[in-house]
């Protein structure tokens, strides 16, 4: 019984939450944006994991090698892919954050 009295007391966060203030307007759309973007290297991830992507990120650079016998256009050629790939799956998160902000967040009733 002592132990679950201690419990309901220890739950108790000693952090109190106030109502939303016009003023807190570009701290809200902050934290917002800096969560969202902590999607990206996740999403990045799990691109690179893609049985397609993993074809193509092998097969692009063996391809070009095989054909000009160059090692150093095989690296470029899979520096320019991984960087299309960072570039692809930022590209989604960036356009959801600026049409919620656009919409939603920016709305008077927030």
């Amino acid at each position: 019984m002592d132990f679950e009295i201690q419990a309901q007391q220890s739950s108790v966060a000693p952090y109190h939450i106030r109502k939303y203030r016009e003023n807190d307007r570009t701290r809200v759309l902050d934290v917002f944006s800096q969560g969202m973007n902590e999607h990206i290297p996740t999403t990045f991830c799990h691109i690179l994991k893609l049985p397609r992507t993993l074809v193509l990120l092998l097969g692009v650079p063996l391809t070009l090698f095989l054909f000009s016998g160059s090692w150093v256009l095989a690296l470029v050629a899979s520096l320019i892919l991984l960087a299309a790939l960072r570039f692809l799956s930022r590209y989604p998160w960036t356009k959801f954050i600026a049409m919620s902000l656009r919409m939603t967040l920016l709305s008077p009733s927030l």
